[in-house]
């Protein structure tokens, strides 16, 4: 058996990312909506709070149909969110305090308001026209109505396909009718989505997250999707047609090369259907196509032993072969409090259990802005208050099929992705401190007591205990490369060790993840060996509900 060779530092395998929502981070002119100006105003915080860099969302010129994923101009930023000049000053606010920067970028659609598909559905004949994806109709058989070209179904829901009456063709969206897939099979696309990369490097950026890039690549000749039998859905999921097809990885690798190869600049996948059976094929340090890739099951788990035995079996897939990411949440699910913890008994003990288990693996952890306050989700009382497009879809699909409007407003709360993006609440004056004027999203009104202020100011808030994590995970590098090994991996309480690395220690991780106590899964440590307690001290008779522990592995 061949044994992993020790893992080579990185600075993306340290960092530790803060995702920004910037819609709903910080407003600075008053307009509802937060901007560049808001997050360079809060650098300072964020450089207390102790993360390593900042992910954000876009911030390109966009009509906004998907909060900026349907971007209009690369090269622009929204004027909602500022110019290129704040731009600049927030890449130098960023360098002078030694954070780094990722941008989310997005390859696999553009706006239908972008020039480049202008111009593309202009004419059959304009050059262009191959930049995206156009079929012919079928036909009904009862005349010439025009008929999708196949069965696939948006994931914004209704068919894939758009028809374009002024030179008779379908395009392909497989989100928004008005985010047209392009066509990465044509060279031209891909040579200039390579320079907009680049151009965005040059410009500050440190890497890019990467939306939905194991898309790019659609099903040679757009097969309908297999029926299920007794289905009768006019549209199927199109993941199987849709998702990791050939030549995905002849794509990211050209793409490597040409703007990633020679500098040190990190890539991340939003890539769905990648998981501990095929990750390496995108991840591995031999593949030359991504640095990592995100794991979108973490996000789902329905227990503290499903997130474990998820982990650990993408560990064993990639150890000494790839780096690993980790999230409990974004701008896409639930807030992960909600999701994972409990909010209602244990907000704190549970929130800081939740930091412990993302800041303590082998991987590059991504928090998500406002799980540093312990914010949860929030229902929002009318359909009129929501601005996610694939909830207002949803809860109209659902009314429209005979579902009354209360409960189809009841099952949309659950999982609409504005859980995750209502402002962020700074302080306690009426506008939260995020904008003097009226926001794009209502603040939610169970967030306002958990504001930034009170928490920063609060020793034994959650901030803090995100602070002092963050800290740790610093000064204890063995919490980043050393050997993750299972210790007790079943039940409510879940152990792991990390091992030694260099001259730092080996640790242990203890999680009580749930409401109830529970006995200790190996020998009690000494007081002295302690190097985080969320509870202040350890009980050695039990562990508390929600208790997470880290202590070096030679004091037990």
């Amino acid at each position: 058996m061949t044994v992993p060779q020790p893992e080579s530092p990185a600075w993306w395998k340290e960092a530790v990312f803060y995702q920004v929502y910037p819609r709903s981070f910080a407003d600075s002119n008053g307009d509802g909506i937060g901007d560049l100006p808001g997050i360079t105003g809060k650098l300072d915080y964020l450089k207390r709070l102790g993360v390593d860099g900042l992910w954000l969302s876009p911030i390109y010129a966009s009509p906004n149909d998907d909060n900026g994923y349907d971007i209009s101009d690369y090269l622009a930023i929204g004027p909602e969110y500022g110019t290129l000049k704040d731009f600049q000053e927030l890449s130098l606010g960023l360098k002078e305090r030694g954070l780094r920067l990722i941008l989310d970028q997005v390859l696999n659609h553009t706006s239908d308001e972008h020039e480049w598909f202008h111009q593309s559905r202009s004419s059959r004949a304009n050059p262009r026209r191959d930049w995206y994806h156009w079929l012919d109709a079928r036909t009904d058989g009862e005349g010439d109505r025009p008929v999708p070209p196949n069965n696939w179904r948006s994931v914004f829901g209704g068919s894939a396909w758009e028809w374009e009456a002024s030179t008779q063709q379908y395009y392909l969206h497989c989100f928004s009718r008005k985010q047209p897939d392009l066509n990465w099979r044509n060279p031209d696309v891909r040579r200039a989505l390579y320079e907009v990369l680049t151009t965005w490097a040059t410009r500050g950026a440190d890497g890019f997250r990467l939306d939905v890039i194991n898309m790019i690549a659609k099903a040679e000749g757009y097969p309908d999707v297999p029926r299920p039998a007794g289905n009768t859905e006019p549209f199927l999921n199109l993941d199987e047609y849709g998702v990791n097809q050939p030549p995905i990885h002849e794509y990211l690798r050209e793409m490597h090369d040409a703007v990633f190869a020679g500098r040190d600049l990190y890539s991340v996948g939003e890539t769905w259907w990648v998981g501990a059976h095929n990750t390496i094929d995108f991840t591995g340090y031999h593949r030359r196509e991504l640095n990592a890739a995100f794991y979108f099951y973490f996000h789902e788990c329905a227990s503290g032993q499903a997130h474990f035995e998820n982990f650990s079996n993408l560990y064993e897939a990639t150890r000494g072969k790839s780096w690993l990411t980790v999230t409990l949440g974004n701008h896409d699910s639930r807030r992960s409090l909600s999701r994972f913890g409990d909010p209602v008994n244990y907000r704190h003990a549970s929130a800081s259990l939740l930091a412990t288990w993302l800041l303590t693996l082998p991987a590059t952890p991504f928090l998500f802005q406002g799980e540093e306050l312990g914010l949860t989700d929030h229902a929002y009382s009318t359909i009129t208050d929501y601005r996610d497009i694939q909830t207002v879809n949803r809860y109209q699909e659902l009314v429209a099929s005979g579902v009354s409007p209360e409960k189809a407003l009841a099952e949309v709360r659950v999982t609409s992705r504005d859980n995750g993006r209502s402002p962020i609440p700074w302080d306690a004056t009426p506008g939260a401190g995020f904008s003097r004027g009226v926001p794009w999203l209502p603040i939610a009104g169970d967030h306002r007591p958990f504001h930034a202020a009170g928490q920063v100011d609060d020793p034994g808030s959650i901030f803090h205990a995100y602070a002092r994590l963050l800290a740790l995970r610093k000064q204890v590098k063995s919490l980043v490369y050393g050997d993750f090994t299972p210790i007790k991996e079943s039940g409510q309480v879940l152990a792991y060790r990390r091992g030694e690395w260099g001259s730092h220690p080996a640790v242990c991780v203890i999680l009580n993840w749930g409401s109830s106590a529970q006995p200790w899964p190996c020998p009690i440590p000494s007081a002295d060996g302690i190097l985080y307690a969320n509870h202040g001290g350890i009980a050695y008779s039990h562990l508390r509900p929600w208790e997470a522990v880290i202590f070096t592995a030679a004091r037990l």
